[in-house]
């Protein structure tokens, strides 16, 4: 090689390193900020270390993302008047405030800035994780919902045919059915779907764990509404649920490695209160059922408006006390929703179909896919992730289960207006019918001539 470029290429590298020695150096104090909650404010000192400080006219701190976090002090601070404060040689120190504005994770960072107002060396940023303030109306809206799923089981367990859920249990093609969609399929779509649409491992676990989730207890009123099998659906809820203290273990520590490498905590106790506080109140109404036979009459005719009434509140109390997750949606998070349960409908309703299952076992086993136990998931997410991270984390299913209930009411409402329209034909028919049968003559009966015969034949009797 040639010396004269082996001498270049030295003192290219020493150049280098004289530069990166000359480097724009900030500590800050403290060095994270972890947990800051909505709207707190904290102070935080820092010191700069510029070695070319007659280069550089101000210090200008930024925030990466500002929705997140904000500066509320001066973000500007004058070379020259910090030389002036009777700072030493090329060292500065100065402090600002700090205010949480919405969870996530933000940074922020000291930039130099020249005489010309240009932008000359950034610092490493100072990390900022915001969290939420509790939220005392989500705890009326979780205490409120748990008391009514309550009182709609009793309902439904009045309204339960034992005999039809032992011979679901004795010849199980229908629930085997919903198993592999709920457990196999379901997984796999959501997989596939946040690969597909997220950069960020945190909503692609997300949304993943809520595919792995077991059927949620609103798939039992949206049978009853949509007139499909409530014994089935009920039977399927329950063994979904159980299932779920293998099967989602099975998936997050399989799959959802290649997501999360922390360590997973499955909320066992939770799916056991998810099995107690359903089975308990379908007892509870089995019961009287069985005693107070009267009384079960009386839930019978209660359980569809009362699932109407359980929904709406569901909806719109829910969305109202999760408002603040709105602001954390992106069509991604839209959009993956919107896949996930709808593709859950339509699988369900295909396979339940290509077995020969009939139209209420269908739309038992479609409505028990789609639907998938929301709670349970944000609570294994709120466990296995730190906060914010479990909050982001849980806007997928947020996400899901208000987009849920969209194409089973239009369905819904569909159903009620084509019933509403047969109805209003066969009222038509028969007054028709009755037109014409009213003068017909009486005519000898071609099979004996019996006058009473022939009397009856012609709707006179």
């Amino acid at each position: 090689m040639c010396p004269v470029v082996l001498l270049a290429m030295i003192f290219s590298l020493l150049l280098f390193l004289l530069e990166l020695t000359a480097a724009l150096t900030v500590t800050f104090v403290p060095e994270s900020i972890e947990k800051l909650k909505e709207g707190d404010q904290r102070n935080v000192s820092f010191s700069v270390i510029d070695p070319k400080p007659t280069n550089h006219s101000y210090y200008q701190l930024l925030v990466t993302d500002f929705r997140v976090a904000d500066i509320v002090t001066n973000k500007f601070f004058n070379v020259t008047e910090l030389q002036g404060r009777g700072t030493y040689g090329e060292t500065f120190n100065e402090t600002f405030k700090l205010e949480g504005k919405f969870l996530g994770h933000t940074g922020v960072q000291v930039m130099a800035l020249s005489k010309t107002g240009n932008e000359t060396e950034k610092s490493n940023p100072l990390k900022v994780s915001v969290i939420r303030k509790e939220n005392k109306l989500i705890t009326v809206f979780i205490a409120s919902v748990a008391t009514l799923v309550s009182l709609s089981y009793v309902s439904m367990g009045c309204a339960l045919d034992l005999n039809v859920i032992k011979d679901v249990l004795k010849k199980p093609v229908a629930p085997a059915v919903g198993f592999g969609c709920q457990y196999i399929l379901m997984p796999l779509i959501a997989y596939g779907i946040g690969q597909l649409l997220f950069t960020s491992p945190i909503l692609q676990l997300g949304l993943f764990v809520f595919g792995c989730s077991p059927g949620g207890g609103a798939s039992n009123m949206w049978t009853v509404l949509l007139e499909g099998n409530l014994s089935l659906s009920v039977t399927m809820t329950f063994l979904s649920t159980l299932a779920s203290l293998a099967m989602m273990p099975l998936w997050i520590f399989t799959l959802g490695k290649t997501l999360f490498s922390g360590t997973s905590k499955i909320p066992f106790k939770n799916i056991f209160i998810s099995l107690i506080s359903m089975v308990i109140p379908l007892g509870i109404g089995l019961l009287i059922q069985r005693y107070l036979p009267k009384v079960a009459k009386c839930g019978r005719r209660i359980l569809v408006p009362a699932c109407v009434v359980m929904i709406i509140y569901i909806v719109a109390f829910g969305t109202y006390a999760n408002l603040y997750m709105f602001k954390l949606f992106t069509w991604q998070t839209v959009v993956s929703a919107l896949v996930n349960v709808w593709f859950g409908f339509f699988f369900g309703a295909l396979f339940a179909r290509l077995i020969g299952r009939p139209v209420e076992d269908v739309i038992a086993i479609a409505v028990e896919t789609g639907v998938q136990n929301s709670g349970i998931s944000i609570v294994l997410l709120g466990f296995s992730l730190e906060h914010p991270d479990s909050d982001l984390a849980s806007v997928v299913p947020v996400a899901a289960s208000i987009v849920m209930p969209i194409p089973l009411m239009i369905l819904y409402v569909i159903q009620k207006i084509r019933l509403r329209w047969c109805t209003q034909e066969e009222d038509a028919d028969l007054e028709h019918v009755s037109k014409e049968t009213k003068y017909k003559p009486v005519v000898e009966s071609p099979i004996n001539g019996d006058y009473e015969s022939n009397i009856l034949m012609n709707g006179y009797i």
